[in-house]
């Protein structure tokens, strides 16, 4: 079962990069759509955790859409 606690373990998926992962990253290569959101609660091999960095530099093919899922802050 996923927790918390192992949330905070998980690193960028990006080579070289050690940063602590805030968020996951899905494609769906048929729509040429990229997901980007939360940290899954469980590390699932068909997505990338990313850290804030990668996060924000995040580009995609020409012609792709990004759809940004953020939760609240309160």
């Amino acid at each position: 079962m996923a927790t918390v606690e192992g949330m905070r373990e998980r690193l960028c998926s990006k080579v070289g990069c050690a940063r602590e992962a805030v968020t996951t990253l899905t494609f769906d290569y048929g729509d040429q759509m990229a997901a980007i959101g939360p940290l899954g609660l469980s590390a699932d091999p068909h997505a990338h955790d990313l850290c804030a960095i990668h996060t924000d530099r995040l580009s995609v093919p020409k012609g792709w859409v990004v759809v940004r899922h953020e939760t609240l802050r309160v």
